[in-house]
């Protein structure tokens, strides 16, 4: 690809403003929704810059911010910077998906700022229940988990206890209830699966199957919802699958050749929330937890090669969108989403890589394994930059562009693209969360 020219006399005067102009209506709104391109300053502000979560003190108050630290990029280094980034920030936020996203790095055992448990007070601030068909049910608003059942099959994967606590107003429950409520109040056809929620394949199918494979064995995989509907659960994860399948198979035979990754599958990546890398992980749930129909195996091995591939497409890609987009924005915020973007990336990416090699569940080739040696270097570098970054700056600038409080918000964006890179980071270690839980 060729470059463009830049321009001269009057018309690179003007070119940093329409940079700035540019990276607000495109840049910053779309690539918080897990892509580059279309979101804009209006969809930031309605909550798609972010999650969506509902404002904290930290939003509109004072976040201290950790000084910039410069570290080597190897794997002790990540480590450090990771722990240190979600532990100052997930307190000081203190908002529930900063929290949960914690409790994703560090287990269930991960403590607020005033010594209290995330999870009993997510368990305790963020439920709500409601009738259907003359039964009560409870379940976490969307609002706070933003994908439905996130926060109950990130609990079930921490080891909290089914019986957990969990309130809402005068009414008591626990998570016991919740896992229940959850299969009665999923709706799904496998025929047409956007029938019931438009956004099913790219906002909430994913964690409902990370769920779901931990709750439901094989053998019991069909019920009866709440609204009398059959749920079929083998049939919900094939066609999942299917689909999923259909967009990677527009990248696949080109990253394979070592070429860019094309137009239509950029396209349709984006339409899922993080680059469709909790789907890949909500597959290998249900294959670790007993699936196998459908020829699961098969085809999951198939898609982890092509997740190997895009190690490097995906972040080659970001690489040059980013360049695009950022032109004459400010460089500590092009940077800040430049990071994220990659960390996120790597970080989802090796959250399925280590569970595949954690639980054996089957051998990469040479091949493979040099691409991932590759991405685990780049994981490194994208998480000790971030810990680099001058956060105040950021704030300050993104407050600027986008009002007060924006700044705040974007820092818990990064946080929670943290999260996922800690765990990433720590499931072949002695400091796997999921291990430390049944210990």
């Amino acid at each position: 690809m060729g470059k463009k020219k830049s321009g001269s006399g009057k018309g690179s005067k003007v070119a940093p403003d329409r940079g700035r102009r540019k990276m607000l209506s495109t840049g910053l709104g779309a690539l918080a929704a897990g892509g580059v391109a279309v979101a804009g300053y209006g969809a930031y502000r309605a909550g798609w810059f972010g999650t969506g979560a509902p404002p904290t003190r930290s939003e509109t108050g004072t976040l201290a911010m950790l000084p910039p630290v410069t570290l080597p990029p190897d794997a002790p280094n990540a480590l450090r910077a990771v722990n240190e980034m979600i532990e100052h920030y997930a307190r000081g936020l203190d908002n529930p998906s900063a929290l949960i996203h914690a409790v994703r790095g560090f287990g269930r055992d991960f403590k607020r700022a005033d010594g209290s448990k995330a999870v009993d007070f997510l368990c305790n601030q963020f439920a709500a229940d409601k009738d259907v068909n003359g039964k009560r049910y409870v379940y976490f608003t969307r609002s706070a988990e933003v994908h439905d059942n996130s926060f109950l099959k990130t609990f079930l994967e921490a080891g909290v206890s089914l019986d957990q606590p969990v309130t809402v107003g005068a009414n008591r429950y626990t998570l016991r209830d919740v896992a229940s409520s959850a299969k009665a109040l999923f709706r799904c056809d496998p025929q047409n699966l956007a029938r019931y929620e438009p956004l099913l394949v790219y906002e909430h199918l994913p964690w409902t199957l990370i769920a779901f494979s931990i709750l439901v064995p094989p053998e019991q995989a069909k019920w009866t919802n709440a609204y009398g509907e059959t749920i079929d659960l083998v049939k919900v994860i094939d066609r999942g699958l299917a689909e999923y399948e259909n967009t990677c198979a527009l990248t696949r035979e080109a990253l394979a050749r070592g070429e860019l990754e094309p137009a239509p599958f950029r396209e349709a990546i984006k339409k899922y929330s993080c680059f469709g890398l909790h789907s890949v992980y909500g597959f290998l749930s249900c294959l670790q937890h007993g699936y196998r129909e459908d020829n699961l195996a098969t085809r999951l091995r198939d898609l982890m090669d092509v997740l190997t591939y895009r190690l490097s497409g995906d972040a080659g890609a970001l690489e040059l969108e980013y360049e695009a987009e950022g032109r004459g924005a400010p460089p500590v915020v092009v940077q800040g989403l430049r990071l994220r973007a990659l960390a996120k990336l790597y970080g989802h990416a090796f959250e399925s890589i280590n569970y595949v090699k954690l639980h054996q569940m089957f051998a990469f080739s040479p091949g493979q394994e040099r691409r991932i040696e590759a991405g685990e270097r780049a994981l490194y570098d994208s998480i000790v930059k971030l810990r680099a970054l001058d956060w105040e700056d950021l704030r300050r600038t993104v407050d600027s562009m986008l009002g007060k409080g924006s700044g705040v918000k974007f820092i818990s964006d990064i946080i929670i693209t943290l999260g996922h890179a800690a765990r990433a980071m720590k499931l072949l270690t002695p400091d796997n969360p999921d291990l430390l839980a049944r210990n």
